[in-house]
């Protein structure tokens, strides 16, 4: 334990001084400079260099402790992972006021892997301190894990604290469904985490949780996975998994979130297969019918694209917005218009 300790000082007193540079240089900076070229060629080294101490930091950690993990005791193998637990969050604070999106990225990373160490802390606290079994040891995990990272999130509303959020809920939930009887335990699995996932994806849509592109993706992909536990149990499971992939892929349309909808069309192909395989197994009819249908549909969609392009780029439109009138006149000459005021006198008269 002294050597980790030890470790830590070291690592709070070089990320004392680097945090100390970089508030020097961001107020000796200009707004102008930190959007040059040559400072973000900086910014990005530095978050680089950042990077490989971490991970430096990481692997000279685990093979340190590693040698010495059977003596460090019940309440050591917690401590350790609590050790990294502060020592990440308090990198992720240090690099938090700097405004550069390099350093911005690091505080995202560092609460991340700090969110993951405090999820092994309660495990090893639970389980081996306190001897509990599986069950309440994830329920414990994910509940502790969603809180501290609930508190992040709402410090740092962030796609990795979003994960992280969710991910904890995500393992309460299971904890949760690890208590119930086994005959229930797939469907109660598969209609928990398609209830929490289509959810957290809705609070996305509605703007409750930010950012909207990263609720939609994560939720619709554990509401999708979710499923599979009671899919080969369950054959109406499949109507639910098809609809959901459908969503999700009208909706990736109109929100132009390409993610969901690669997403949606994975989940889509893997669910319309697996009907296939289970209902239609022996029959190459309807299969076939449905791959030509399918080819058909993908030839006109690349069609209508072709068109469209074409239109626009054929008839350039007006600098008002509107497309050219075919009537109007093409010819360069001027057109006399006849005057509607006093009337033209005529020679002779």
């Amino acid at each position: 334990m002294l050597l980790i300790a030890l470790f830590f000082i070291v690592i709070l007193a070089v990320g004392g001084c680097w945090y100390v540079a970089g508030r020097r240089s961001a107020r000796t900076v200009s707004e102008a400079a930190v959007g040059a070229h040559a400072s973000r060629r900086t910014w990005l080294m530095i978050e680089a260099v950042a990077y490989v101490g971490g991970i430096l930091i990481l692997a000279g950690a685990t093979a340190a402790i590693g040698q010495h993990w059977h003596e460090l005791g019940r309440w050591g193998h917690a401590g350790v992972f609590a050790d990294a637990t502060a020592l990440f969050l308090v990198v992720g604070i240090f690099a938090r006021p700097v405004r550069a999106p390099s350093v911005q990225r690091l505080a995202d990373v560092a609460w991340f892997v700090s969110a993951a160490g405090a999820t092994g802390a309660i495990g090893f606290a639970v389980h081996q301190v306190h001897w509990h079994g599986a069950d309440l040891t994830t329920l414990a995990s994910g509940a502790g894990v969603a809180a501290y990272s609930a508190a992040l999130w709402l410090a740092r509303r962030h796609a990795l604290q979003n994960v992280a959020f969710f991910a904890g809920l995500v393992v309460t939930v299971i904890g949760l469904i690890l208590a119930i009887h086994e005959p229930a335990r797939p469907l109660a699995l598969s209609a928990a985490l398609w209830t929490l996932g289509v959810t957290w994806a809705v609070l996305g849509w509605l703007g409750y949780v930010v950012p909207q592109r990263v609720s939609l993706v994560i939720g619709v992909i554990v509401a999708v996975v979710g499923l599979g536990p009671s899919l080969g149990q369950f054959g109406w499971m499949y109507a639910i998994a098809l609809a959901t992939a459908a969503a999700a892929m009208a909706a990736s349309v109109r929100l132009r979130n390409t993610p969901l909808l690669i997403v949606g069309a994975i989940a889509m192909l893997l669910d319309l297969t697996a009907v296939l395989i289970r209902y239609f197994g022996k029959s190459l009819g309807v299969p076939g019918a449905l791959a030509v249908t399918g080819v058909l549909i993908v030839g006109l969609a690349l069609v209508a694209a072709r068109l469209m392009r074409e239109t626009r780029t054929a008839r350039p439109a007006e600098p008002d917005g509107t497309e050219p009138s075919p009537a109007m006149p093409q010819s360069n000459q001027p057109v006399s218009v006849p005057s509607l005021g006093k009337p033209e006198k005529r020679s002779g008269a």
